[in-house]
């Protein structure tokens, strides 16, 4: 399944508060990333990051790899099962990476 815009824009907020205790504007975000504020409102209007560049850093602010950034971004497929752990990882705050988070591309 691909996410929506409205999940998109969700997790894009639980891995802005998992890693910063707070939630960013689009243009926090970017400057945080050092990023075009363009590329932000892409991720969350779903569509591709054209700059290699752009997408790893805004993965790196966030704490995911670059493959974990495209599924939330909703360019590629998530599992059921793999939006469950993802839900399950941004639950436990606070408390070290488990394996399996880390294996679905949290850092």
């Amino acid at each position: 399944m691909r996410l929506t815009k409205h999940e998109t824009n969700d997790l894009i907020f639980r891995l802005e508060e998992r890693k910063y205790g707070r939630r960013f504007n689009s243009m926090e975000l970017a400057q945080k990333a050092d990023i075009p504020l363009d590329d932000v409102n892409r991720l969350e209007r779903q569509l591709p990051i054209e700059n290699p560049r752009s997408a790893q850093r805004l993965a790196q602010v966030l704490g995911v790899t670059t493959e974990l950034l495209r599924k939330v971004g909703g360019l590629e497929e998530i599992s059921t099962e793999e939006l469950h752990q993802l839900d399950s990882c941004l639950v436990a705050g606070g408390e070290p990476l488990r394996p399996e988070c880390e294996q679905l591309g949290l850092r």
